[in-house]
């Protein structure tokens, strides 16, 4: 059974699922196949947690995965590590999920680069630029570009001590999550 993960700041409706590299590894071995880690753990927890009878993921180089589950759209987007996997799925949201590693470095180039005109400053001096990277990676992936898109181009602003809000350029907005999790800033953007 997969690991559903709940946290306060996010809607029921979304189901969010961490499992180790270790997970998959068994998966291969069982099923005597490669398999694509993402599109297995979209797999198991449609069968597991969304009564699952058909599954269709439709997935074309640069775009976010379309996921049908007995015939209805879902959002589901997914990140992962030399560690583990991450999967945000909803059938009543738009999602975006980032995974990274707790300690990964981020230059000072590149958060220079990362950061919006509009954003506060205190955001950059009190979160570890690796959390930033996250929250504006699940934000480009809800909208389905991921980084095809600068970073800069998103606005994070700081609601809580995990919950943030994100503005695009077009002048929509949405929700993000974001905590740590098993040595990982795991952050899920939702609209």
């Amino acid at each position: 059974m997969t690991n559903r993960l709940s946290h306060c700041h996010l809607p029921e409706d979304i189901i969010l699922c961490y499992e180790p590299v270790s997970f998959f590894k068994e998966a291969e071995n069982r099923q005597k196949s490669e398999i694509h880690s993402g599109s297995y753990l979209i797999r198991q927890v449609a069968r597991e947690r969304l009564d699952a009878r058909q599954i269709d993921i439709i997935a074309l180089k640069y775009e976010k995965p379309k996921v049908y589950i007995n015939g209805e759209e879902f959002s589901a987007s997914f990140s992962h590590t030399v560690q583990g996997v991450a999967l945000a799925i909803s059938g009543q949201r738009i999602v975006g999920c980032d995974l990274e590693l707790e300690n990964r470095k981020v230059s000072d180039l590149l958060t220079s680069r990362m950061r919006n005109r509009e954003e506060e400053p205190s955001l950059y001096e009190n979160r570890p630029a690796i959390q930033i990277w996250t929250l504006k990676e699940a934000a480009l992936k809800m909208i389905g570009t991921g980084l095809r898109t600068p970073m800069n181009s998103v606005c994070i602003i700081e609601k809580g001590d995990e919950l943030f809000n994100v503005k695009f350029s077009d002048g929509s907005e949405a929700n993000i999550c974001s905590f740590r999790h098993r040595g990982h800033w795991l952050t899920v953007c939702y609209q």
